[in-house]
């Protein structure tokens, strides 16, 4: 009897993403691939220039570098919009990730997590989390920051030097700045308006915070125990089942015994991960995967009267 094929996923980027990571990173996806092999699942790297979809009536064909591809056994992981792109760029992903659901495939992070959950500053408005505060923060976009130098006092935000200025949107090998007056603000929000980033800039909390990263799959917080599961098992859950995808990473610092919430992370194969951590991550997904086709095809079956 013939075995059954493994899932593929496909890892689906940007053309010059996929050129960059093809290029420079070539070990690493060696290791995606070998890792989610072990897991039964069949990794593949595709660009948006490789997905083409045809309507036929209210149905799409979907093919990747020509191969039609089938809802039950194919899904993809599509990350979210934070790393660096040009507008075209981005803007194709959205749109790609757009057509790929409606054409009923599973994606790892939907068109509405890409954009929404990509600002940092979006956790920290969105959630109310009772003892674990959202650490304050003045979200500014720096293009033509000389022309609105005037309205750039942190006493008028709460804040109190010395401040921390960071990219809003989080990546891996990111640098935080600390400004410790407002000569040093001033000469930090021109370097990064160079480049027209957007920044938040948050209190200082000193040398001694402590990070703490609890990854959730389906909504519960794994790796914690004691007194930090305590802590932030509850608040961590809160803000996974919020999102409702399989794998989510939530940021918290600690100072001493006090707890603040710093940023969610629905994205991909962030190149910080272990392997270990990566095979959670591709676990996690395949067992979201497993359940979108069992719900497709009990939706089929009802449809047909019972038959399969």
């Amino acid at each position: 009897m013939p075995t059954a094929s493994p899932p593929v996923l496909f890892w689906l980027r940007s053309e010059r993403d996929h050129t960059a990571v093809a290029a420079a990173d070539h070990a690493r996806v060696a290791g995606l691939t070998a890792a989610a092999a072990d897991l039964g699942l069949d990794l593949r790297t595709a660009t948006i220039d490789d997905v083409v979809v045809t309507q036929v009536g209210e149905a799409a064909i979907v093919r990747v570098r020509g191969d039609r591809v089938d809802p039950r056994d194919t899904f993809f992981h599509t990350d979210s919009l934070g790393r660096p792109a040009q507008a075209p760029d981005t803007w194709r992903v959205l749109s790609t990730i757009g057509i790929l659901e409606a054409a009923k495939f599973m994606v790892t992070v939907p068109a509405v997590h890409s954009i929404t959950w990509t600002d940092t500053i979006v956790s920290l408005l969105r959630f109310d989390l009772g003892e674990v505060r959202t650490l304050p923060s003045v979200r500014l976009c720096t293009r033509e920051i000389e022309v609105h130098r005037d309205r750039l006092r942190v006493a008028d935000w709460g804040l109190e030097f010395p401040v921390v200025v960071r990219p809003a949107v989080r990546r891996p090998g990111d640098r935080v700045f600390i400004a410790e007056s407002e000569r040093r603000l001033t000469t930090l929000l021109q370097l990064v308006g160079a480049s027209e980033l957007t920044v938040l800039v948050q209190p200082w909390l000193g040398e001694h915070v402590v990070e703490h990263v609890v990854v959730c799959i389906d909504g519960e917080p794994t790796g914690l125990e004691g007194a930090l599961a305590e802590r932030l098992s509850g608040p961590a859950s809160s803000v996974a089942t919020a999102l409702g995808l399989a794998y989510v990473r939530v940021g918290f610092v600690q100072d001493a015994d006090r707890f603040w919430l710093s940023h969610v992370d629905c994205t991909g194969f962030a190149p910080d991960l272990d392997a270990d951590a990566v095979r959670v991550q591709l676990a996690a997904y395949r067992e979201a995967f497993h359940r979108f086709r069992a719900a497709g095809d009990a939706v089929s079956a009802s449809a047909h009267g019972g038959e399969a």
